[in-house]
């Protein structure tokens, strides 16, 4: 493409165009596949440009100007099948007028929000009717309405208007003004109906029931089963399939899940990383983590992690439930980008003989025991993106595998089993700063009876 062709097209998009310009333009456009993706580029980064400056300083929803871009109609008689794409955009800046009409809010404030959305989701933003998924982070919503909503991801909505939203899931706050009294929430119990007021919800994605607080006005709940109850300053709620209860928290925090008693095992420093090749100890392992990597067979920066537990004391045929939990925490070396998309990882038994009497310092790869000789007893797997997160395995093949322990002792090797490029994955061992390092909790029988 030569500097004619760009300086044709800056002209088509500054609306300087002559009737001359628009016809050579149209023509360029029919010979050459380049300029076409080109045009199509440009027209898509002038609609989210429009889109940004018809909110205007003061939101008001109207566009500019009530004239129709005069340049738009020539190149819409463009036949090919890249023309008709070419029309899909062009038809997609003459319509933001129309668009502006249809939303219902605007975005007023994100605090570190990760959205998935098909629209746009910066400050500022306008927002339609649709579904949004937040991720992560805290994002405050603006309706038309007058109505506001601070929502705390992970959640899920769908806005149906600037009056009504349906609350799939997650943790939320609404201010509803007079002017936006009857403002609706649908939930999967019901729909709550504000009367003027500010009042919170939350609710799980796997939740059993919704939690509802007024902290001033008036919201009435109605309930799927056809019930209705009115909530006022101060009150709080639980929803559930079946019914709606007055709660007894008045501070509206919530409780904690009761969690049965269970025998907690650290490792006590039994925990050590391997490399392949054993010069580079040194330099490429740290006590910060227990290090796994797979880059090929016999490659020297290839690394294993062992860990044991001492069972010494503990009646293992007490045992009901056994989970190995493991804090995945980045060890800040390689790229996540060279890596697959998701790692697997296996976690192997050590057999109960000679071969779990491993050292803790120095301990050579060709020394160590080896994943061909061990017993598989669970996997998982960690995406590339995520380099922080608690990995919990409780499989049936842990629990006959303590059991069947008879040194008082249980040791554990940690393997990657997806060839990778250069990153490093790591878990906290006992030594990390911040992150706790690898617990073995039994929940004994006595307990699940009790």
């Amino acid at each position: 493409m030569n500097e004619t062709d760009q300086q044709l097209l800056d002209r088509y998009f500054q609306d300087r165009a002559s009737d001359g310009d628009i016809a050579a333009l149209q023509q360029r456009l029919l010979d050459d596949a380049d300029l076409r993706q080109l045009y199509l580029q440009e027209a898509m980064c002038e609609t989210d440009l429009r889109s940004i400056a018809l909110r205007g300083e003061d939101g008001s929803a109207e566009p500019t100007s009530a004239e129709p871009r005069k340049a738009w109609a020539p190149l819409m008689l463009l036949t090919s099948v890249a023309a008709v794409a070419i029309a899909v955009a062009v038809l997609s800046v003459i319509s933001q007028g129309e668009r502006r009409v249809q939303t219902v809010g605007q975005i007023l404030s994100s605090e570190l929000a990760g959205w998935q959305s098909d629209q746009p989701t910066i400050v500022g933003a306008e927002f339609a009717p649709g579904t949004y998924l937040l991720q992560r982070g805290v994002a405050t919503l603006g309706f038309h309405s007058g109505a506001e909503m601070v929502l705390e991801g992970p959640a899920q909505i769908e806005v149906v208007s600037e009056m009504q939203v349906i609350f799939d899931y997650g943790n939320a706050s609404f201010h509803v003004p007079e002017s936006a009294i009857g403002f609706q929430v649908d939930t999967r119990y019901g729909r709550i109906v504000d009367h003027g007021t500010r009042f919170s919800l939350s609710l799980g994605q796997q939740g059993r029931e919704a939690r509802l607080a007024v902290r001033e006005g008036e919201i009435a709940i109605h309930h799927a089963n056809g019930d209705v109850q009115h909530l006022y300053d101060d009150e709080t709620a639980r929803v559930d399939e079946k019914q709606i209860q007055a709660d007894n928290d008045p501070a509206a925090e919530g409780g904690l899940d009761t969690r049965e008693p269970v025998v907690t095992l650290g490792t006590r420093g039994r925990e050590t990383s391997i490399i392949y090749k054993d010069g580079l100890r040194q330099s490429k392992l740290s006590p910060d983590f227990l290090m796994v990597k797979y880059t090929g067979p016999e490659n020297a920066v290839n690394r294993r992690s062992l860990l044991a537990f001492d069972l010494s004391g503990i009646d293992l045929d007490q045992v009901a439930e056994a989970r190995l939990i493991l804090n995945a925490v980045p060890t800040g070396l390689g790229l996540v980008t060279d890596m697959p998309k998701v790692s697997e990882f296996g976690l192997y038994g050590i057999p109960d003989d000679d071969r779990e009497h491993w050292t803790t310092s120095k301990l050579r790869w060709s020394d160590a025991p080896k994943v061909e000789e061990a017993t598989r007893l669970a996997t998982f797997s960690m995406p590339r993106a995520e380099q922080r997160a608690v990995v919990t395995l409780d499989t049936p093949e842990l629990l006959a595998f303590l059991q069947a322990d008879q040194s008082g002792e249980v040791g554990f090797l940690l393997h990657c089993d997806t060839p990778g490029g250069t990153l490093v994955h790591g878990f906290a061992s006992s030594q990390h700063r911040e992150a706790a390092g690898p617990v073995l909790e039994m929940v004994m029988k006595e307990a699940v009876q009790n």
